[in-house]
């Protein structure tokens, strides 16, 4: 896709799947930006899921490329330690027992889980005739599952998917390994393994704005709005998170290798932490066109 002379996701949706045939089925549905449900009003119903690990890799972008993305509906976040750059995260993370909000937990343990992973810019969503609200603006999603694929892309149309094969997130004693593998996907290639670290001060980036690494780190994780842009219309989702059992840990990185970061203008994250027992929950998808 290319905004206003920006690159975002340029590589085409491709399946992950190994036959040949379920490929080109999956292409074929999937594949095109853009479809009949393009311009309907987003399917979706309010609902909670559990996200029991999340990591998040935070990097710092060139801001001019960022802004040159989509001008008319967003604007990159300003740093006040850096006025060249602003910030970057790739997010993966699991949800669990996810079900619609009238639902008991119980329905939800019929629903597979689902691997995920955001890549986001921070910043504000600018919308005509309303004021800016803060928001993240997503240029990757990636996942494993199919029919969120098809959530994602279709229906809801809320995610620029692209599938992978496999996606792992797990924690073994102080370890935290991630990895996503995408197959014969066009998904973004992604290796991490960190280990706990004390908190300490927050990155130098951040030191002036957040007193602790904590209240630096839920800033981070609490960004309600998600705008994501197709060539005929944009789409906004306004989700809200539970911290009331969320614990936060500072990894310091062991392994890291991220397939399309020289993409946006950095190699590296520079800070990276891991974060347990997070509700999630889904409260409106709208769209408008452009």
């Amino acid at each position: 896709m290319i905004i206003n002379g920006a690159f975002v996701n340029a590589t085409a949706y491709r399946s992950p799947a190994r036959l040949s045939t379920l490929a080109r089925i999956e292409d074929e549905l999937l594949a095109r930006d853009h479809s009949w449900w393009t311009g309907r009003r987003p399917l979706y119903k309010r609902a909670v899921a559990e996200v029991p690990r999340a990591l998040y890799l935070n990097c710092l972008v060139s801001k001019s490329q960022v802004a040159a993305l989509a001008p008319d509906l967003f604007v990159p976040i300003d740093l006040q330690a850096d006025d060249a750059s602003t910030l970057f995260t790739v997010l993966l993370f699991e949800l669990k027992n996810a079900r619609p909000l009238w639902a008991p937990r119980i329905l939800g343990a019929l629903v597979p889980e689902i691997m995920q992973s955001n890549w986001r810019f921070y910043g504000q969503i600018t919308e005509s005739a309303r004021k800016p609200r803060k928001g993240v603006l997503f240029v990757r999603t990636v996942t494993a599952s199919l029919l969120l694929s098809a959530f994602g892309r279709r229906l809801a149309r809320c995610f620029p998917l692209r599938r992978a094969r496999q996606m792992i997130l797990e924690q073994q004693s102080s370890i935290v390994h991630g990895i996503i593998n995408p197959g014969r996907g066009t998904a973004p290639q992604l290796l991490f393994v960190g280990e706990r670290a004390d908190p300490g001060s927050p990155p130098h980036i951040f030191r002036e704005q957040f007193s602790s690494y904590e209240s630096y780190a839920r800033w981070i994780i609490d960004q309600h709005l998600s705008l994501v842009i197709w060539p005929r219309e944009y789409v906004v989702q306004d989700m809200h998170l539970d911290f009331q059992h969320a614990k936060i840990t500072r990894l310091q990185p062991q392994q890291c290798r991220i397939s399309g970061l020289s993409t946006f203008q950095t190699q590296q994250p520079f800070d990276s932490f891991f974060v347990e027992r997070l509700v999630a929950f889904l409260d409106s998808i709208v769209s408008g066109s452009r």
